[in-house]
């Protein structure tokens, strides 16, 4: 599953953007980098990322244990539908909703070539006990 898009909803389901334990954390895609490029949340949270591309169309791969982490047993993000890759188009907005569930730091980067600073287009969540 780790090579393929998952396109996911350009409208959100409304349910979880009015959840008010919902944290709602915008990341702005970018030759060559994501803004921010560090997310800190709490273990345990429920987070909404709006992703947009602002200039090209890029992805977000986003692993689902935290660096170093066993990966044989559950993932500490909790994605329903699980998926690890997204495409954003120019000027679209992805919504990406998880839980929080493992301390520990997560990266993510682009999953789609944008020029010679493609491989530098990383950024981390940090799940905080």
């Amino acid at each position: 599953m780790a090579g393929i898009f998952a396109r996911g909803a350009k409208n959100p389901r409304p349910s979880a953007a009015a959840d008010t334990d919902t944290k709602v954390i915008e990341l702005i895609a970018k030759q060559y980098d994501f803004a921010p490029e560090e997310i800190h949340v709490k273990k345990g949270a429920r987070v909404q990322l709006k992703v947009r591309a602002a200039d090209r169309s890029h992805g977000l791969k986003m692993s689902l244990y935290p660096d170093g982490a066993d990966q044989s047993g559950p993932p500490g993000l909790k994605i329903d539908p699980p998926q690890v890759n997204w495409k954003i188009e120019k000027d679209e907005e992805r919504i990406i909703e998880f839980v929080a569930e493992r301390a520990g730091t997560y990266g993510f980067k682009c999953s789609i070539f944008c020029g010679l600073g493609h491989g530098g287009m990383r950024g981390k969540l940090v799940v905080e006990e």
